[in-house]
């Protein structure tokens, strides 16, 4: 997303046990045994596929280890595909997906709503 702010500084190394090592930055990358480097890793200025990738990964954690505040009637967790925030029974903010992987109208700032 060319419009998305950066997400991981030069400096910054994001790993997984002894698995998964990506940076400093976005590259050079250690996943298991292979070891590589992104065609985009002096890319500057906007979120490359690495840190939205991180982005998802933690949120997923988030979720995953907040369930039962996340999911407060499990009847609805296969209502998938939008977003609602409510302030007691007042709808604050509604969002209904256009897509895969979508939950926000402005995706790249999602919470400039």
């Amino acid at each position: 997303d060319k419009s998305a702010p950066e997400r991981l500084a030069p400096d910054a190394v994001v790993s997984v046990g002894d698995v998964i090592e990506i940076g400093p930055g976005v590259g050079p990358v250690k996943l298991g045994p292979f070891r590589y480097e992104n065609s985009w890793k002096d890319e500057t200025g906007y979120q490359r596929p690495v840190e939205l990738a991180t982005v998802r990964l933690r949120a997923m954690v988030e979720v995953l280890g907040n369930w039962d505040a996340y999911v407060s009637d499990p009847r609805y967790v296969d209502v998938r595909g939008a977003t609602y925030i409510l302030d007691g029974d007042e709808l604050l903010y509604e969002y209904k997906h256009r897509g895969v992987l979508t939950y926000s109208a402005t995706m790249s700032r999602p919470l400039s709503f």
